[in-house]
């Protein structure tokens, strides 16, 4: 089976596992609310006053208020609250004639970008106090009902017909961070980063420890691999690019009716009003730098593969701005720098074994080339990968300690137990790492040898496309630390 056939093989089945808990996983938590979900209230309150796990992005938050009529009540533009950003309120602008049943519809998006949707209702009994009454006239508020009030909780259980049969749209199905188009579209732009940040550290690292070690003897083929390297790196610079159009447009799509904006408009505000737009912004430009960076190495310009460097570790950079790293209340930056250098690992180690199989082995396999060629191309880059591996393990554990937090929520937790999968999958591919270095590699030298590393290599490289899968699952998941 080809390495396509053996990835294919290998994510289909991890793609239905992750996709079923999507609705269950989501950004943004609203952790209370004035009035109280499900409360009764003697008096009319002035405003919607919202509380979530993290900050909202104010450009893209909405809240509507339905009455009992199905009719949607005038309410002010939401705003944050001076003292914290996480608490966004609407002033309701319009006078309340009836008692009844109310709903408030919710739509917000965090910091990094995904959107997420709720509702609650609340009863106004019969003779609520300001009811009628002109909304420059109102002076009483609705009491604030904790989550942990007894009392509350007690009262909020029962509830009349006309409540328990009000309908939830917020349970419709929607288009967001975790639907399997947005998590197909991420799985393509980090498969294309990896080997962007592998063609690099392969030309830079991997084949110039190769040319340390043997010196000039190698120059032909060092030449032919970085060229290859050029091109593969080129040709995922491209692909990344589609990528990254193809992602703000679903992201545009995700957030499409916030703010009042069809995608159009919800571009330009994307763009302009979030970290998710930064970070989407930094990609391009670095996308472009490392394609430049290509195009002069395909020209054999030495400065060509320094540039294709720089605009590769500010791709690295770029999945953090656009993740959870950038949505954590605290220790952003920490996170920020831990999540690049995780990225950058993987593309070290995974992306520059794959250009050891396409670029390096065939320039060493080549008429005319030594018998050692093959086994020292191999050595020079087991000696990188064990040094980035060792990094994407301790990078790792640093951002897992940071997203979940606790060890009960590994398995208590829809995002615990799919970064579990990751691990076991990621560990597959250790596995067969540690069996090239340790049985392959010394068997190098023959043309039995190559091809034997040809299939393990393959295995490793179709087990790593499955793990950035589950990766591209996880971005669109709720960590427990919200």
């Amino acid at each position: 089976m080809s390495l396509l056939g053996r990835a294919g093989a290998l994510m289909i089945p991890i793609a239905l596992a992750l996709f079923p808990v999507r609705a269950a996983e989501a950004h943004g938590e609203l952790k209370s609310s004035v009035p109280a979900s499900k409360s009764r209230l003697n008096a009319v309150p002035r405003e919607i006053r919202l509380t979530f796990n993290e900050a909202p992005e104010l450009a893209f938050t909405q809240i509507e208020l339905i009455g009992p009529d199905s009719v949607s009540i005038l309410l002010g533009a939401p705003s944050a609250v001076v003292d914290s950003a996480r608490v966004v309120t609407a002033e309701i602008r319009a006078a309340i004639s009836k008692a009844g049943v109310y709903r408030v519809l919710w739509r917000i998006a965090g910091r990094d970008g995904h959107p997420v949707r709720g509702s609650f209702i609340f009863t106004i009994t019969e003779g609520a106090s300001g009811l009628g009454v002109p909304r420059d006239s109102v002076s009483v508020v609705a009491p604030l009902i904790q989550a942990n009030d007894s009392a509350a909780a007690a009262r909020t259980e029962i509830l009349t017909p006309d409540e328990a049969a009000a309908p939830d749209p917020s349970q419709d199905d929607f288009f967001d961070a975790s639907s399997p188009v947005y998590v197909a579209i991420r799985w393509l732009s980090f498969t294309a980063l990896t080997i962007v940040l592998g063609a690099v550290a392969f030309a830079l690292l991997v084949v110039r420890l190769f040319e340390q070690r043997r010196g000039n003897a190698v120059g032909r083929v060092a030449s032919q691999a970085r060229a290859r390297a050029a091109n593969i790196g080129l040709a995922a610079a491209l692909i990344l690019m589609l990528a990254a159009f193809a992602r703000l447009h679903a992201q545009s799509v995700a957030l499409a009716g916030l703010g009042g904006d069809g995608t159009g408009g919800v571009i330009g505000r994307v763009l302009t009003q979030t970290v998710w737009g930064t970070g989407w912004l930094v990609q391009i430009a670095a996308i472009v730098v490392a394609a430049i960076g290509f195009f002069l190495a395909r020209r054999e310009r030495a400065v060509g593969w320094t540039i294709a460097a720089v605009g590769a570790l500010a791709l690295a950079v770029t999945p953090a701005l656009t993740g959870h790293a950038a949505a954590l209340p605290s220790l952003a930056p920490i996170a920020i720098i831990a999540d690049a250098v995780h990225v950058a690992s993987a593309g070290g180690w995974l992306g520059s074994l794959l250009l050891v199989l396409v670029a390096g082995m065939p320039a060493a396999l080549a008429p005319g080339t030594g018998d050692r060629d093959v086994a020292d191309l191999v050595n020079a880059f087991s000696t990188i990968a064990l040094r980035f591996a060792a990094a994407l393990g301790a990078t790792g554990l640093i951002s897992a300690w940071m997203q979940v937090g606790s060890f009960p929520a590994l398995w208590g937790s829809g995002y615990g137990r799919t970064l579990l999968l990751k691990v076991a999958v990621a560990s597959a591919v250790l596995a067969i790492g540690a069996y090239n270095w340790r049985r392959v590699r010394p068997a190098l030298g023959e043309k039995a040898g190559a091809a034997l590393l040809r299939r393990s290599a393959a295995a490793e490289l179709a087990i790593g496309a499955a793990v950035l899968v589950i990766t591209a699952a996880l971005v669109g998941m709720e960590t427990p630390r919200g």
